[in-house]
């Protein structure tokens, strides 16, 4: 169950009465349908096949293929990590050449709903989007109309296009190791890393290394590592260079996100987080999210209001790298701005080219095939909302803005 807090983000936006609300009260009450970038060819040696998981972590989805066909975590592909506390649908490929004879109508609790074969591996993004179907508890049914009007504004003008607070981990640190990481600052790591308020958080914030790794709870590799290193008198840079790569992107992305998020939220305060800007880079919603600077003297121009109008194109933020597009101009100055509050130079970010290149991401997105419905079920009364959201972007963003009432 999860009760919604309210993003900084949205302050800027709606700014009086809340609705109450949660979400995930059972994973039922969470639906995931991935709608998939293209349809497999029917030839190939990726086998494809579309799974309902429910309850299920990504982790724990992957190791269960893995183990029922035989073959490696390498060698399965997905586009997108789906929802732990959810009822999930998506498209997994795995690297079979030779044909298979049957296909497992289920396998535990995973159900193969359909498959195919295509020549390339699925990889992360190769998604057009997902459908979503959440049930709102112990929310007033007498709401239902003001969210609906709400759902329907979204429609109309975007979504402002946050990341979520599942991208900064269960902690909420992932983007302050993320920035340590970035500033290569080894010792910062390992003390995010390593901090909280148990028993054997205190023992590593002693430096007590050895006692630490004893009480360490076993489901968490990456810190026992961390300490088992530390304890046999390793340095902070060697034990975090330890660290799975993976995890380290993990943490940088975090960080990259962080920045892009305080970025909308200062667009979303000067009510310039849906409109062309000097020195804006521009995504074009129409053109696979091809990117262009929109040069000063169209700024303002009937053209770019028309496009930025019809959400053929918006402004967008920066995923900091040393390969990313950049702003200039006002919108420039303030992501450089951003950037150099948290101490980080170029120098950090092409340090980081093993990690990130950077990129460019909308500060709006369409919310397309949107409704309310309310009723009542066995754990009482719930208002339905479903709604499709692009690729990347989170509906428990939407359902924020939903129960913060304007």
């Amino acid at each position: 169950m999860i009760r919604l807090n309210h993003l900084k983000i949205l302050a800027g936006i709606n700014q009086t009465v809340d609705i109450q609300g949660i979400i995930k009260s059972s994973p039922e009450d969470f639906v995931v349908e991935e709608i998939p970038l293209y349809a497999p060819s029917g030839e190939g040696e990726h086998l494809y096949i579309n799974v309902r998981k429910k309850n299920m972590s990504h982790d724990e989805l992957v190791r269960k293929i893995a183990k029922e066909f035989g073959v490696t975590r390498r060698q399965i592909g997905v586009a997108g990590r789906k929802d732990l506390r959810a009822v999930t649908t998506q498209s997994v490929s795995i690297h079979l050449p030779k044909e298979e004879n049957d296909l497992p109508e289920s396998f535990g609790s995973i159900e193969v709903l359909s498959s195919s074969r295509h020549t390339n591996k699925l990889r992360l993004g190769h998604l057009k989007g997902n459908a979503f179907v959440i049930r709102l508890r112990q929310v007033d049914l007498q709401n239902a109309n003001m969210i609906e009007d709400k759902l329907k504004r979204l429609e109309k003008n975007g979504l402002p296009n946050a990341f979520g607070p599942q991208r900064f981990g269960n902690r909420n640190n992932n983007h302050r190791v993320g920035l340590a990481v970035t500033l290569e600052d080894w010792e910062s790591v390992v003390k995010e890393l390593l901090s909280g308020d148990d028993r054997h958080n205190a023992f590593a914030a002693e430096e007590e290394y050895k006692k630490a790794l004893d009480s360490w709870p076993f489901g968490q590799p990456a810190e026992r590592n961390v300490l088992e290193l530390l304890s046999k008198g390793k340095s902070y840079e060697s034990a975090c260079k330890s660290i799975a790569k993976p995890l380290r992107k993990l943490w940088v992305n975090a960080f990259q996100s962080s920045l892009f998020n305080e970025v909308l939220a200062r667009r979303v305060q000067d009510q310039t987080w849906d409109e062309i800007i000097d020195g804006d880079v521009a995504w074009s919603h129409g053109h696979g999210g091809r990117t262009f600077l929109v040069p000063q003297d169209e700024v303002g121009s009937k053209e770019i209001l028309q496009r930025t109008a019809c959400f053929e194109i918006s402004p967008t933020g920066p995923l900091w790298g040393a390969k990313m597009q950049l702003a200039f101009g006002k919108a420039g100055e303030l992501e450089r701005g951003i950037l150099q509050s948290v101490g980080v130079s170029d120098l950090n970010l092409g340090n980081l080219k093993h990690l990130v290149r950077g990129a460019r991401r909308p500060l709006r997105v369409c919310v397309e095939n949107a409704s309310v419905a309310s009723g009542v079920d066995s754990q009482g009364d719930f208002i339905e909302v479903a709604f499709t959201l692009p690729a990347g972007s989170y509906a428990t963003v939407l359902i924020e803005h939903l129960l913060n009432g304007e």
